[in-house]
């Protein structure tokens, strides 16, 4: 069964989804002030509110700790990586190796897992990361320094950065 955790962050108001057996997130969702857009994407993902295992309120601390400027440990064993091609997840893996505080550009991840032109792929995997925060996307920019997009907006991405400077 898919179920939900919603939870506040000093940001707003997000999100975990996950399977109760066997335990693994499926999703995360980022904050965002309309907590009606957080409860639509809960809808999409077909989850019900149950009960919360111990490892999501875990997850929920480290996430609420991270909106507070701490660095998070990505949970790998809890998340669903069923999703991913084998590709999809050297990007993830790259991307979760950028230090707290830094960033790359999309063609330095692709250089990294050892296809330097494939930056387009790096997007496109980072557009799809059912896992925010536990794996830093934000932390991917363009080559020209721009911050490129994000799927809870170019304004989140920004603050995120920023958050994680003002810690460095």
């Amino acid at each position: 069964m898919i179920c939900h955790h919603l939870f506040t962050t000093p940001f707003s108001c997000a999100a975990i989804v996950f399977q109760e057996m066997p335990f693994l997130v499926k999703r995360i969702i980022l904050p965002h002030p309309n907590k009606r857009i957080v409860q639509g994407q809960i809808k999409a993902a077909g989850s019900r509110n149950r009960a919360c295992p111990g490892a999501v309120l875990a997850l929920c601390r480290e996430i609420h700790a991270y909106f507070e400027g701490a660095a998070i440990r990505t949970p790998w064993r809890l998340l669903d990586l069923s999703g991913l091609t084998p590709l999809q997840r050297e990007v993830l893996e790259a991307v979760e190796r950028i230090p707290h505080g830094e960033v790359r550009s999309y063609g330095e991840i692709a250089a990294q897992i050892g296809r330097p032109r494939a930056c387009r792929f790096v997007g496109t995997t980072l557009a799809k990361n059912p896992f925010p925060i536990c794996i830093p996307c934000h932390r991917v920019i363009r080559a020209d320094g721009s911050p490129g997009r994000f799927g809870g907006g170019t304004q989140l991405k920004k603050r995120l950065l920023a958050l994680e400077q003002k810690k460095k």
